[in-house]
């Protein structure tokens, strides 16, 4: 049986309806310029009828179950998916700009214009060999191109220190996403344990994934256990990040032996917190960590490889080696086993690099190799091309001023006397003879001593080299610059082009998921008019069974 009351009762939810109502659209008006937020709705229905004396169900009016929000969990997994490669190739993006500027080669002070410089010079002297100030002006512009060289070297590896701290500073992004979502979990569990959404939490909680996966390629998943549990996990690169409020850490250890011969000493690797070593060569591995990492360690597959010739206990020779330019001592990877070496040794005659390990190597071990192939040309792979430049550009300078019974012309620091051995210079310590510097007599212009001072065959065999074909690959020097402003240019465009295709589709994106779960300010308009009439409705109802009791029981009988 209903009460007397039930009218009443019926216009007194409808009231709470409406207000709860005003207060959704209210909260929704409030944040319709907050990030990620997620519209707010109620989800309404009508209450649990009562028996009407045998003739049917008198309906009760209407409750909010719950507050629920607009969100399309495909939507945001396709954004994080998209997030990691935009990410990637913004990273890349502006990381090749930097190298491009640093070679400098489109304007007036790039690596061309120094190199014609310095043939300017030495065909200034050809005319006339026996001049002293011609001498020095050669002996000046061989300097600027090397000091120049040295400036490359130097900008090279402080854009690799910051990519390696970028490392870091992405590692501990990560691990501060992992830990605020880890709180969330908590936040939300207990919340939700009543069974009431906590939407607000929920919203921060995708605004943090939204960030990590820019750092990284995430993978989300939220599960339900036989018992209703809901558990909220994210994959890291296929490794688990986080499950609930279990959080896997990384960090980072500097190496204590290089990758590439071309790298700075200590540059990170990234472990789990348990121990085990973060996959950093993973081609399933996206996002600013990835760029960050391509760009610092690319070599585009020139590390260290070899087959071993001979095993003798510590001791092995290798052959088919792709380079020689090895740290002094290190690590390498023989059948994919890690062994320190204490040194070796390059035997030109025999084409053989032997090594001296620390420990015993099998009689049947076959490959060797040293570092990562990455594929990725890096910053490591365009230091290493410049090494390449200034190498051969010296020993061919080298080997024809030593025809006269001249000394090196180019050195590197460190060098004292002898043969020089150029698999040690580098654009970071190259250098024009110090010796010949110091007294420019020194600098040999004829091969004959009793040709005299105005013989200048050795000057002119110099000059022949600008325009030598079979120094490089590709030609001539200029060329070889060319084509390596070229493969840059090529990596520049390519990044630019895909960053600026992710970005778009990931705008295309995000305005899907807005256009789902924004809030649209027209909309929440008529909500305001919609739910302030319902209320002022249900007042109105309200005032009527008011003044119904008011007659029934104040007024029937009276005079």
């Amino acid at each position: 049986m209903r009460s007397s009351f039930f009218g009443l009762n019926v216009a007194t939810q409808g009231l709470y309806t409406a207000r709860t109502w005003l207060d959704i659209t209210n909260h929704n008006i409030t944040n319709a310029q907050t990030p990620g937020y997620s519209r707010q709705y109620g989800v309404q229905s009508a209450c649990r009828p009562l028996p009407n004396n045998g003739i049917g169900m008198m309906g009760t009016g209407s409750e909010i179950l719950k507050i629920s929000r607009y969100r399309n969990h495909y939507l945001d997994v396709k954004f994080w998916s998209n997030s990691s490669h935009l990410g990637e190739y913004r990273v890349k993006n502006s990381q090749t700009s930097s190298v491009e500027t640093i070679l400098n080669e489109i304007k007036k002070t790039g690596i061309t214009k120094q190199f014609d410089d310095m043939f300017k010079s030495l065909q200034k002297l050809s005319t006339d060999p026996s001049n002293k100030s011609y001498k020095i002006g050669f002996i000046d512009m061989a300097k600027s191109f090397s000091r120049y060289f040295n400036d490359i070297g130097e900008k090279m590896r402080s854009l690799q220190r910051e990519a390696n701290y970028s490392i870091k500073s992405k590692v501990d992004q990560i691990n501060y996403c992992a830990n605020q979502i880890a709180t969330l979990n908590k936040q939300i569990e207990n919340v939700e344990f009543s069974g009431v959404e906590a939407n607000d939490l929920r919203d921060k909680r995708a605004n943090i994934v939204d960030e990590l996966s820019q750092i990284i390629n995430v993978k989300v998943d939220e599960h339900i256990d036989a018992n209703g549990k809901k558990t909220f996990s994210i994959l890291a690169n296929g490794q688990k990040l986080l499950e609930g409020t279990k959080v896997n850490l990384l960090k980072t250890k500097s190496r204590k032996n290089l990758n590439n011969p071309e790298d700075e000493p200590g540059l990170y690797d990234i472990y789990w917190e348990n121990g085990n070593k973060f996959d950093m060569t993973d081609p399933e591995l996206e996002g600013e960590l990835k760029g960050y990492i391509d760009m610092r360690d690319g070599n585009n597959g020139n590390n260290f490889k070899g087959q071993i010739d001979n095993s003798n206990g510590k001791v092995i020779e290798v052959i088919g080696f792709n380079r020689t330019d090895l740290p002094d001592k290190g690590k390498i990877k023989i059948d994919n086993i890690e062994y320190e070496y204490e040194s070796y040794n390059y035997n030109e005659s025999s084409g053989k690099l032997t090594f001296t390990l620390k420990t015993v190597v099998p009689a049947s071990a076959a490959n060797v190799s040293m570092g990562e192939n990455l594929s990725y040309k890096g910053i490591s792979y365009y230091v290493d091309r410049m090494n390449n430049f200034v190498r051969t550009v010296a020993k061919k300078f080298n080997d024809i001023h030593k025809k006269g019974n001249g000394a090196p012309l180019f050195t590197y620091d460190g060098y004292t006397s002898g043969d020089i051995d150029y698999s040690k210079m580098t654009i970071d310590n190259f250098q024009f003879s110090k010796e010949i510097a110091k007294d420019v007599d020194k600098l040999i212009t004829s091969y004959k001593k009793e040709s005299g001072e105005s013989d200048s065959s050795i000057i002119k065999e110099l000059l022949a080299l600008k325009h030598d074909s079979k120094m490089f690959k590709t030609g001539e020097p200029g060329n070889y610059i060319q084509a390596v402003i070229g493969e840059l240019g090529i990596d520049k465009s390519q990044a630019d082009s895909f960053e600026k295709s992710q970005l778009a589709l990931n705008k295309m994106i995000d305005n899907q998921r807005i256009s789902y779960s924004g809030v649209d300010i027209n909309e929440e308009a008529t909500n305001i008019v919609k739910f302030q009439q319902a209320y002022v409705i249900s007042a109105k109802m309200i005032k009527v069974f008011d003044e119904i009791f008011d007659v029934t029981i104040n007024r029937m009988g009276a005079n």
